[in-house]
């Protein structure tokens, strides 16, 4: 049996255990529960950057980045700066304390951040770790980190756009006010972060130096200014290259609706450069290229100098067209050389549909001397020939319908209405003068050796027929150089060296021509056999006359010292024609009256009619001198140039009544009139 005192010792036995247990619990508790890690710092940062961590703007706050939650103001004592700086303490949770300076710290500084030991985290825990330290610099004054174009830079496109990249983001109102250029320019302003791009608003100059300065009233956003002026200097590419002239000059009329537009440049061209850079208005698609003008200079190969726009299909009539060259054409040679762009217009003329009773001349007014049409009262004045270089003399068959003419060397024939015309010249050769068979089936040529300039006397050339090509006159070919000639053809009375003087007859069957020596020479077309006629020195071209049944000309017999007015029949002798003498470029009417160049110096046109009578003059006046009379169809009217005083440049195209009446200019330039029939 137990007793009561034995079960009141148990119980307390075991309450002694329980408390026991308690007490054990609670210790395990404490020691498991209770904080007693020290706290630590786990970063020092920068607020504001300029993208490398220990560099600071100016106006940056100071961040501090603990393990745990600290006593805030047990860490605020432990935070210091040196050099001392003032600021105020704001918080971020319980771990990261920021430091904000209460003013701009200054520039180009470095300071040290110290986190002392023995701050206390929220349980009381002591940090016991050495000090943590951050050293950083504040940024200098804001500096410019690249340039576009960059300093000193050469050749500068005249359309490139400016920009300029900062350090570090600026104030866009004050620093944009900041910037200059010189020479002064408009500028269009746009900023993209640190970069501000300045596009003119008008083309730079070429060859020029542009400083573009940023100036010290510039400020970044923290308000610092550049230490000193920011400057940028370069220099824009050469205009080198300039256009020499444009075909059709501007404001010419008359142009072709078929030609091509052409501008001419002092130095050959880079092709791969001119993609794009013409254009038309009204609208007229075509192609570019790169071309030479044709030159029949030995030895001086052509140069490619000529941006040339062929339209696909033809021009419409009678219409002002607008060609604009942009900037960007470059040399071939130094592409560092480029040409300034430009605007011109033209008009266009017809096409010709007939040439009959139209009056054909040489004219140079839409940038390069080409054969020209008009009307007898001098309306309707169109371009017949598309040529880069002069043409220097033409002819045409009564009808109208073919044409040939003489360029560079080159003798080159159409009928009217055909696409284009076609070369007669082969490659080694050059050509002149050229004299079209009655019929058209051929034309007689002056020929020289292209690459020597050796004389090859005169040929007779088919065309459109399966015949050869065949020599006639052994030499007297007019000479090379025709494109290089810089001596006015109307400054003389007389022909010059490319001016068409040959003859042919009625029916095609005799030729004459000029030799080597000056000689008139006699040529039977059928038989090849040639003679001389013991004439020479041919003041003008030689005109077959049905009524006297022989070539007329003014020209000197052998052995005499002043020229007549001769007439070559196919057969015999030379026989005297003139009552009156004569004179340089005598012409024949269809009835045999005669017209030619009297006086000296300043020269007018004679008339000298078929009855027998002596010559009158048509003309009178010492302002203007005549030159290159040729008759109207029906003879009754002197079609002629007009020269200022006793020779130069042409004051254009006149014409005269056979009475002495009616005098009126029809063109105000040209040469070589003649009128079709």
């Amino acid at each position: 049996m137990v007793t009561s005192r034995a079960v009141s010792r148990r119980s307390v036995e075991i309450a002694g255990r329980i408390v026991a247990i308690i007490v054990l619990l609670l210790i395990l508790a404490n020691a498991t529960l209770v904080d007693r890690v020290p706290p630590s710092v786990q970063s020092i940062s920068l607020g504001r950057t300029t993208g490398d961590s220990h560099v600071g703007l100016t106006h940056t706050a100071i961040d501090v980045e603990f393990s745990k939650a600290v006593d805030q103001s047990s860490a605020q004592l432990h935070f210091h700066i040196v050099p001392a700086v003032q600021g105020a303490f704001a918080w971020d949770g319980s771990r990261t304390m920021i430091f904000t300076p209460n003013q701009k710290l200054p520039s180009q500084t470095q300071f040290t951040v110290t986190i002392q030991t023995g701050f206390r985290d929220v349980h009381g825990n002591v940090a016991n770790g050495g000090p943590t330290t951050f050293t950083f610099r504040t940024i200098g004054p804001p500096v410019l980190s690249s340039s576009s174009p960059s300093n000193g830079a050469a050749d500068v496109p005249v359309d490139t756009p400016i920009s300029l990249t900062f350090d570090r983001l600026m104030d866009v109102g004050k620093t944009g006010a900041a910037i200059s250029v010189s020479p002064s320019v408009a500028l269009k302003e746009a900023w993209s972060g640190a970069t501000v791009s300045l596009t003119p608003t008008t083309q730079l100059a070429y060859g020029t130096v542009y400083t573009v300065t940023v100036s010290t009233a510039a400020v970044d956003t923290d308000g610092n200014s550049p230490a000193r002026p920011i400057v940028v200097t370069f220099t824009t590419v050469r205009a080198g290259l300039s256009v020499s002239r444009v075909v059709p000059s501007d404001g010419s009329a008359g142009a072709p609706v078929d030609g091509s537009i052409a501008i001419v440049f002092s130095a050959p061209v880079d092709p791969t450069s001119v993609s794009g850079l013409v254009r038309i208005t009204p609208s007229a698609p075509g192609q570019l290229s790169v071309q030479a003008i044709p030159s029949d200079v030995p030895g001086q190969p052509p140069q490619q100098s000529v941006v040339v726009y062929q339209p696909s299909a033809s021009l419409a009539p009678h219409t002002t067209y607008t060609v604009q060259l942009l900037d960007g054409v470059k040399g071939a040679d130094d592409p560092r050389l480029v040409a300034a762009g430009r605007t011109w217009s033209f008009t266009t003329g017809a096409p010709a549909e007939s040439l009959q009773n139209q009056v054909l001349f040489l004219s140079a007014r839409t940038g390069v001397q080409n054969l020209w049409a008009m009307n007898p009262d001098g309306t309707n004045a169109r371009q017949l020939t598309d040529s880069l270089a002069p043409v220097t003399a033409y002819d045409v068959t009564a009808d109208g319908q073919r044409v040939v003419y003489a360029s560079a060397g080159h003798v080159q024939t159409f009928t009217l209405g055909s696409p284009s015309p076609t070369d007669l010249t082969p490659g080694d050769s050059w050509d002149y003068a050229p004299r079209l068979l009655p019929d058209g089936s051929g034309v007689i040529v002056g020929r020289r050796a292209r690459a020597t300039g050796a004389d090859r006397g005169w040929w007779l050339l088919p065309i459109e027929s399966n015949q050869q090509p065949r020599q006639i006159v052994p030499a007297g070919a007019p000479p090379s150089g025709s494109t290089a000639s810089t001596g006015d053809p109307l400054a003389a009375a007389t022909p010059d060296p490319w001016t068409p003087v040959s003859g042919v007859s009625a029916d095609g069957s005799t030729a004459v021509v000029v030799g080597a020596g000056g000689e008139i020479v006699r040529v039977d077309l059928a038989s090849g056999k040639a003679a001389d006629t013991g004439l020479q020195a041919p003041t003008g071209p030689m005109q077959w006359s049905d009524v006297e049944h022989g070539f007329v000309v003014d020209a000197t017999r052998d052995g005499e010292a002043t020229s007549a007015v001769w007439v070559i029949p196919v057969n015999g002798p030379p026989i005297t024609m003139s009552v009156s003498g004569g004179g340089p470029w005598t012409s024949v009417a269809p009835q045999a009256a005669l017209a030619w160049l009297s006086g000296t110096g300043v020269q007018h046109v004679a008339y000298e009619p078929r009855d027998g009578r002596q010559a009158s003059a048509l003309t009178s006046g010492s302002e203007l001198s005549d030159r290159q009379p040729s008759f109207s169809p029906a003879g009754d009217v002197v079609v002629f140039v007009r020269v200022p005083g006793a020779g130069g440049a042409s004051a254009g195209i006149w014409a005269v009544g056979t009475n002495g009446r009616g005098l009126r200019e029809l063109s105000p330039d040209g040469s070589q009139p003649r009128w079709l029939p």
